[in-house]
């Protein structure tokens, strides 16, 4: 058909309907994916983005700069002054929307451990394995129960955040002691059923790690079969501990060496330590047990809260 033609049969414009042909011939079908975008032709190529991205998240020594992080105007100045960029290219907010574009943002640098355990696979895979047949209801009389202990607590001022008046902002007692020596709080949780509950403690020896299981034990039929998942600290893993869980249908099961992220409970005490310990200031340890007592009772209750799950789901590795 003449341009003409295909003009009237789509009512458009003969010229637009020639200039589409041209693309064509052009680029073939890409022609047919234009990008239409506002404003100006974008001032650095892809090649120098990609640079730009490579020089950003590259430490700093690597390029000669004695820094260990940059910011962005410290990164726009040795762009320029290494030649990557001219002067007047790109401003810092420029720099800063080529690295968005490239989904490079700046973040928090922690610190992570590698599990040097020998079976590590093994483990990972078993423990990931009754957590799934847990949650799905596959375990027939069995239980799958998560232990380990949060702390230490200590009666001292926590550091946290909260509402306070624009220019007006809370503070936190900076004089204090610790007269009032540490607790621990040894915790369970039931991954099939979703429940959390612990004891608060001066001592988290052998003997009272093993009285707390038995109450964990309690809690269960005699015939049904618990699968203890914990990590491998000395006083988890005593001659009396393994001897109780032969003769008490419990099976031990331990997380790989420096990988007790993967104790589903740890990502409940993030929860516990965001609600009850950050920004709290406590006068006694009798105050501090009620109020994370509560705060298990409450979880326990509203498990489908919104910004509870938030912030188990952020920390649940396994």
């Amino acid at each position: 058909m003449a341009p003409a033609d295909i003009a009237r049969a789509l009512s458009t414009d003969e010229s637009h309907v020639r200039k589409v042909i041209k693309a064509f011939n052009e680029e073939g079908f890409e022609s047919l994916r234009p990008r239409y975008r506002g404003g100006r032709p974008r001032k650095v190529d892809q090649g120098t983005a990609a640079r730009v991205v490579k020089i950003a998240l590259d430490p700093p020594q690597v390029s000669g700069v004695p820094l260990t992080r940059w910011s962005v105007r410290r990164l726009l100045l040795h762009l320029v002054l290494t030649g990557v960029l001219e002067g007047s290219v790109l401003s810092a907010e420029g720099v800063r929307a080529l690295l968005a574009r490239s989904e490079v943002t700046f973040q928090r640098r922690r610190t992570w451990k590698v599990s040097t355990d020998s079976n590590y696979e093994v483990k990972v895979d078993r423990i990931r394995r009754l957590y799934r047949r847990a949650e799905a209801g596959a375990l027939k009389n069995a239980a799958v129960v998560c232990f380990d202990e949060f702390g230490p607590c200590s009666i001292r001022p926590q550091q946290g955040s909260g509402w306070a008046r624009r220019r007006r902002p809370l503070r936190l007692r900076a004089d204090y002691n610790r007269r009032h020596g540490v607790r621990y709080l040894l915790g369970a949780y039931d991954v099939g059923t979703d429940m959390l509950w612990g004891e608060m403690t001066a001592l988290k020896d052998a003997e009272r790690v093993l009285q707390f299981l038995r109450s964990v034990r309690d809690r269960y039929l005699a015939h049904v079969r618990i699968y203890l998942v914990m990590d491998n600290l000395s006083t988890h893993w005593t001659a009396d501990i393994r001897r109780w869980a032969r003769k008490n249908r419990v099976t031990l099961v331990p997380t790989p060496t420096y990988a007790s992220y993967l104790n589903r409970i740890e990502c409940h005490f993030w929860a516990l330590a965001e609600f009850s310990i950050r920004g709290s200031d406590y006068p006694d340890h009798a105050a501090l047990e009620k109020t994370l007592m509560d705060h298990i009772e409450y979880r326990n209750t509203h498990r489908d809260d919104a910004r509870l799950l938030s912030l188990v789901s952020r920390r649940k590795v396994a």
